[in-house]
């Protein structure tokens, strides 16, 4: 039966979907049936697993799935790729979705969890990938999920943002056991020990361990041209520069957070 993983947060360019693509393209590569739901209209990680992705139709894609109106199964709308990750693209027209799924009440609340019952067992991990705000979609996928995941930049405005992200995701599931925050495009150096950690931005930082306590997440994602490089060609990093350390953070990442 699959482990269901959302990566959320109530604010875009916290690296979330590049979090999540490069945790589904690990997690493959060590065996696993992997399954990524994109579920944001910029479509991201869609884009970086299938060329033809932004030429889709809606009706070939997760959006056909959960729009109330249509619900196409899941199973049709999937897609194979050569690197081991089986895709459910979105399209650009997504809102429309969170719009029609907040608009049905009670009956869109759980339509993902409904549509992914028949595919757990076809998969080790499915992995979410959610928009940059909280909306009925991104509250189908946090109900549809085992565990929570949410990158942050380490400013305050991110950190006000997780913290709104949290109180939703506790409201919807009743605990945090669940749901750990990943420092994400942080410079290792502003880490206790580093050369700036007595700056602001190294201040900031022990700001977000008393914060978020026990939720934070022991790995930080560090900022990393590689990794911008690497999207740009249509590469994860682990294709790109290989070894780099941003992928080995990458690959502490999945063991820490994902195959626990």
């Amino acid at each position: 039966m699959a482990r269901v993983l959302a990566f959320t947060n109530n604010k875009g360019g916290t690296g979330k979907s590049t979090l999540c693509v490069h945790a589904a393209q690990l997690t493959a590569q060590r065996g696993y049936r992997v399954l990524l739901i994109d579920l944001t209209s910029q479509a991201t990680a869609s884009s970086l697993y299938l060329e033809e992705a932004g030429s889709l139709p809606p009706e070939e894609t997760v959006w056909a799935s959960l729009h109330p109106q249509y619900r196409r199964p899941l199973e049709e709308v999937i897609y194979c790729t050569d690197k081991g990750v089986d895709v459910a693209p979105s399209h650009s027209t997504m809102a429309e979705v969170a719009a029609q799924l907040a608009a049905a009440g009670d009956s869109g609340q759980d339509l993902l969890q409904h549509q992914l019952a028949p595919l757990l067992p076809d998969y080790d991990f499915v992995f979410l990938d959610t928009p940059g705000e909280l909306n009925a979609l991104t509250a189908n996928a946090l109900r549809a999920a085992r565990r929570v995941l949410i990158p942050t930049r380490l400013n305050r405005v991110d950190f006000s943002c997780t913290e709104v992200t949290l109180r939703y995701v506790e409201s919807l599931k009743g605990e945090l056991s669940q749901v750990r925050a990943i420092l994400t495009m942080l410079d290792d150096r502003y880490l206790p020990g580093g050369i700036w950690s007595g700056s602001h931005t190294g201040q900031l930082y022990v700001q977000a361990q008393q914060i978020f306590a026990d939720v934070l997440s022991p790995v930080t994602i560090p900022d990393s041209s590689d990794l911008r490089t690497a999207f740009d060609y249509g590469l994860t990093v682990m294709d790109y520069r290989p070894g780099s350390v941003v992928c080995q953070r990458l690959e502490q990442f999945v063991e820490h957070e994902v195959l626990l």
